[in-house]
């Protein structure tokens, strides 16, 4: 029986200390690249040197900047094949992602060692079936609505990692 249908969402924090894969690197160096260009239309004369000074003087560059700036990745989160990096099941399978979102934290105009950004993934609706230690136990189909045994998989509840989309099952007992 199961618990409830679930979205997870997990955050993808990326900085100078922190790009280690390929990935990581190119979303890092370009998303500043593209910081600095599309900064300018915010802050044209360079009064400002940090994003959260930009976003404090020029309201409206929260969220514009950060929508701006997402654009120089989308071809690199194109190329995962909708496996979210960093993630993976019990046996060492990747956790598909569905949607996903750009946030830029912080950057400099000049220096690329305060930039931050962070990728945050959302799964398809998942069957949560139980909680087996620190695990979930999932499944994208219903186990209630098939005659046959489905496919489940285990999930390391982990940092970054959170339930954004709860809906009770309809076959749990009511109080």
């Amino acid at each position: 029986m199961s618990k409830a249908r679930i979205r997870l969402a997990f955050r993808h924090l990326i900085d100078a200390g922190s790009a280690r894969s390929e990935f990581e690197k190119v979303v890092f160096a370009d998303s500043y690249q593209e910081f600095r260009l599309q900064v300018q239309a915010y802050n044209p004369n360079n009064q400002y040197t940090t994003y959260q000074q930009v976003r404090a003087a020029v309201p409206q560059a929260d969220p514009g900047l950060s929508v701006r700036v997402s654009f120089a990745i989308g071809l690199y989160v194109n190329e995962l094949n909708r496996q979210i990096p960093g993630l993976v099941d019990a046996i060492g399978q990747p956790v598909s992602f569905v949607e996903h979102r750009f946030t830029l934290l912080d950057s400099h105009i000049t220096d690329r060692s305060q930039h931050r950004i962070a990728l945050t993934y959302l799964t398809d609706s998942l069957i949560w079936i139980d909680t087996v230690g620190n695990h979930l136990l999932l499944s994208a189909i219903d186990p209630a609505d098939s005659p046959e045994p489905v496919d489940t998989f285990l999930l390391l509840v982990q940092p970054n990692l959170s339930i954004c989309s709860y809906q009770a099952s309809p076959y749990l007992p009511t109080a």
